[in-house]
């Protein structure tokens, strides 16, 4: 489901369980007052198993962050969150998409290699809180959008 302004809080509660360097209400509140921003959102009790948050720019999509719940892992939330968002987004015209991951961050970039998303480049250092090194990964068309997983 897509989520509004009044999401910020939940989004920041599940945000800070499970990113090193998180967003908090006031970066959500923020986020929400741009045009381009778009988040979605799997349901739970009162706060969320997963979101996924975007800009749609055009013809093109930046996934900003995908997360699951820790203890809600495993069970294709994400994966299933994801190719919704991307159908979307091809549904709307939205032909190129493009992220940054952590490197070593290898359950991400399968989901986004198994939804057509190739590595084309390395951003060192990327990471602040670790230095870590991101990788620059891009989807053209609609390749990969009917795997759910």
């Amino acid at each position: 489901m897509r989520l509004g302004p009044e999401s910020a809080a939940v989004l920041a509660v599940l945000e800070a369980k499970c990113f090193p360097d998180p967003w908090d209400l006031a970066a959500f509140a923020a986020a929400f007052a741009r045009p381009a921003f778009a988040a979605y959102g799997i349901p739970a009790g009162t706060g969320l198993a997963a979101y996924a948050t975007f800009h749609f720019l055009g013809d093109e999509f930046e996934v900003l962050n995908i997360a699951t719940d820790p203890g809600l892992r495993g069970q294709g939330l994400a994966g299933k969150l994801f190719a919704h968002v991307l159908q979307h987004a091809a549904e709307m015209g939205m032909n190129r998409g493009y992220l940054e991951v952590r490197a070593g961050n290898v359950p991400a970039r399968r989901l986004y290699a198994r939804h057509g998303f190739i590595a084309v480049g390395l951003r060192k250092r990327y990471y602040t809180d670790t230095g870590e090194d991101a990788l620059v990964m891009v989807r053209e068309g609609a390749a990969g959008a009917a795997h759910p997983s």
